[in-house]
């Protein structure tokens, strides 16, 4: 009995980190604490505990794997920053808009900018919104419709992306974590891939969206804006001259920063720390700077970096047992031939390893929260985790509800502390072992808490993706959030009930 209540003090580091997100909405400093605590119980010495916090977050340094993918976030934060300052963004936003003649035209537009803008969620927003913003405005699109197209379009569907995106590095991450923490080995990338039928959540909320594209079909506020909306886009979308439209489109990519930004600035980011201020570069808000490009906008300028990055990382991935480094490897061979085609067009050296920097430089706090995380699955294992969940569950819990389970759990910890990633890192090193020791479906229990933090990640009202997909847009933030609340929370509970009759179907 002893032991036992030993072996509950493993789950100490996790629920201390999440108990303090919930209240502070500040994901950084609550990790630390739930290591800090962690680090405390085991070694049984206040003295002794800060230096253990520093071995475990210097041990996450030392592994190879790990470098590979903090890597691979700061040097990809960096490319996207070169595509923007070379005009690449610009140049697509000025040839899609010679096709767009109507405002359903103008939100399924949003979804056609999925090949360029797919890489990362926050590039995804914050590029898709500068290039549809000013169609949207020319054809009176609600500012709340606009934002949940973009929102809807990008977790839920780069999630599902299995290359070339910088969710992918830290997917194989934390899946890698969660099978070390249930002692079972393979392919992190495999098991992911295994695991993609089985996210529901980013199916369901997908047609949703789309499906919403169709007025008739929309209900409550959203419908309210849109009946709003009609008379509007009737009366202005033919008396608008191309003139204005071509100085409203000009303002939407030059001349400072625009009021949206102020407005997403004073939001919070992904991580659940406050943007305050013009300059500040946290979280994951990595997309566009709101400086104007260096270079002529050309079309190749966005295209040749995405479509080497995406064959190179195919090819070297088939086969490979370590996916992480061959991502690594395509992401540096697509930014030495970006830098060669940026220089031969007359982008200097220097403009470029500056932008390159402030680039990378935005991904810092999620850098941070993985060398915090990762630590407090390692400490949580040194307290006795694995065997906690062996001798308590297994047997106690039928393996039909741990899917349906750990869904409910991880959207709940993500629309509390509006941070999917953060929420992925503490619950599958609780998850993969919770399916293994009641002999769950690993890759189903995997899904669930990929589902539950894409949920938390569109849906909670402190998400940095939810402030800065409101922001882009120019909507009210809590008009936003009370406008496409029905259509989550209605792919959450059909997502949930999915979860518990596939997980009957397959075990």
């Amino acid at each position: 009995m002893i032991i036992q209540m030993e072996l509950w003090l493993s789950i100490a580091p996790p629920l201390v980190a999440v108990i303090f997100a919930m209240w502070t909405k500040q994901v950084i400093p609550s990790l630390l604490i739930g290591l800090w605590v962690g680090s405390w119980l085991y070694t049984g010495s206040f003295i002794e505990s800060l230096n253990q916090t520093v071995v475990y977050i210097t041990g996450v340094l030392t592994d190879i794997g790990n470098l590979d993918v903090l890597l691979f976030l700061y040097i990809f934060s960096g490319l996207v920053a070169l595509i923007q300052a070379s005009g690449g963004v610009q140049a697509f936003a000025q040839w899609i808009s010679k096709f767009i003649k109507g405002p359903n035209q103008t939100l399924l537009a949003s979804w056609g900018l999925l090949p360029i803008t797919f890489m990362d969620c926050g590039f995804r927003v914050v590029a898709g919104g500068a290039i549809i913003k000013p169609l949207a405005k020319r054809y009176d699109v609600a500012k709340e419709r606009l934002a949940y197209m973009l929102n809807n379009s990008s977790s839920p569907v780069i999630v599902l992306i299995p290359l070339a995106t910088t969710f992918i590095g830290y997917i194989i991450g934390v899946l890698n974590k969660g099978m070390q923490a249930a002692g079972i080995s393979g392919d992190p990338l495999a098991l992911f891939i295994q695991s993609l039928p089985f996210h529901f959540f980013s199916y369901i909320s997908i047609l949703i969206a789309l499906l919403s594209i169709i007025p008739a079909l929309n209900v409550g506020t959203m419908k309210q804006l849109i009946k709003g909306k009609r008379k509007e886009t009737t009366k202005r979308a033919g008396g608008r001259n191309d003139g204005a439209y071509a100085t409203e489109f000009s303002k939407e990519f030059g001349e400072g920063e625009s009021k949206n930004t102020k407005k997403s600035d004073s939001a919070k980011d992904q991580t659940g720390n406050a943007m305050k201020g013009e300059k500040k570069e946290m979280g994951m808000k990595m997309g566009m700077d709101n400086e104007e490009p260096e270079l002529h906008p050309r079309l190749l300028n966005i295209l040749v970096p995405i479509i080497i990055l995406i064959a190179l990382s195919f090819l070297l991935m088939i086969g490979s047992e370590e996916p992480s480094r061959m991502m690594l490897q395509a992401l540096i061979i697509t930014l030495v031939v970006s830098i060669l085609l940026y220089l031969v067009q007359g982008l200097s050296l220097k403009k470029m390893t500056d932008r390159f920097i402030k680039g990378g430089n935005k991904l810092m706090a999620t850098i941070i929260i993985l060398l915090l995380a990762w630590p407090i699955s390692d400490v949580s294992q040194d307290l006795g985790l694995t065997q906690l969940i062996e001798t308590t569950l297994e047997g106690n819990i039928s393996p039909i509800w741990v899917p349906f389970l750990v869904f409910i759990v991880t959207a709940a910890v993500t629309y509390f502390i509006g941070s999917s990633w953060g929420a992925w890192a503490l619950m599958m090193p609780v998850a993969i072992p919770l399916a293994v020791a009641t002999g769950s479906s690993i890759p189903l229990a995997a899904a669930a808490v990929f589902s539950g933090g894409t949920f938390g990640d569109v849906t909670s009202p402190v998400s940095g993706m939810t402030a800065m997909s409101a922001g882009i847009a120019e909507a009210d933030h809590m008009k936003y959030v009370q406008a496409m609340a029905p259509y989550n929370f209605t792919a959450a509970a059909l997502s949930s009930l999915l979860f518990l009759g596939v997980s009957f179907l397959l075990i």
